[in-house]
């Protein structure tokens, strides 16, 4: 079977052409567009070996999040299953998730695997997004959140950058309070923000998109979660 396109770039000079196989492993190949000569071909994506544990580490905290409100409707793990389709995890690994759908493990001691502020950043994002996908904010919900706020002790800063990225929807939950908190100012004046930090939202909030999205920032974590210097 023919590998699938993953991600295609075009400029008047080169093609850039990313294929995966159907065990998530990505290639890349260069052409030159003057003369159709393949610079650079079979491009291999390095991949850490430990990134895989990490990635199941969050995964399952973020299905803890998912479970809140106490269900988890079949469409919304049809959906987090489409987003990991092409995550090359063992069976082992997979059997993991799949019991967390069934009895999730409890958060204090999912919590005890995340050590990185990129993957906390990451969990605090999509758990925010996932809570209030369903257009409900149950009391449990508020409380993991504010859990995992305390547990990650993530600085003024690292909230102010979240309250960037996320939707309006969402910024009158925790990440205003804790911004709040923090700077003392008020809510017109967060727009100063807009000279530090690039907007990036998530523009729908349905459970598709806030799981293609978790992987998607997954894959650009360190970039996405960076704090410019002078702020």
């Amino acid at each position: 079977m023919a590998n699938k396109v993953w991600e295609y770039f075009l400029n008047d000079n080169y093609s850039f052409s990313v294929t995966i196989d159907e065990a998530g492993r990505k290639t890349g190949k260069l052409v030159n567009l003057d003369n159709n000569e393949v610079l650079a071909d079979n491009l291999m994506q390095k991949v850490i070996p430990e990134n895989l544990p990490n990635l199941l580490n969050v995964a399952k905290v973020v299905i803890s999040a998912a479970w809140q409100d106490g269900k988890i409707l079949p469409e919304e793990k049809q959906a987090f299953d489409d987003a990991f389709l092409n995550v090359a995890f063992t069976e082992e690994q997979r059997a993991e998730i799949e019991k967390e759908f069934e009895t999730p493990t409890p958060i204090k001691e999912l919590i005890n695997d995340i050590t990185s502020y990129d993957h906390k950043m990451l969990i605090m994002e999509t758990s925010i997004l996932l809570v209030i996908a369903d257009g409900e904010f149950h009391p449990k919900e508020k409380e993991f959140i504010e859990l995992l706020a305390k547990e990650f002790a993530l600085k003024t800063e690292d909230f102010a950058l979240l309250y960037r990225i996320l939707p309006k929807r969402a910024k009158k939950y925790i990440i205003k309070e804790k911004l709040h908190e923090g700077l003392n100012i008020k809510a017109d004046e967060i727009e100063i923000l807009d000279k530090f930090i690039p907007k990036i939202e998530v523009i729908e909030l349905k459970h598709e998109n806030v799981y293609r999205n978790l992987m998607s920032n997954w894959r650009n974590r360190r970039t996405r979660y960076s704090k410019i210097k002078s702020y």
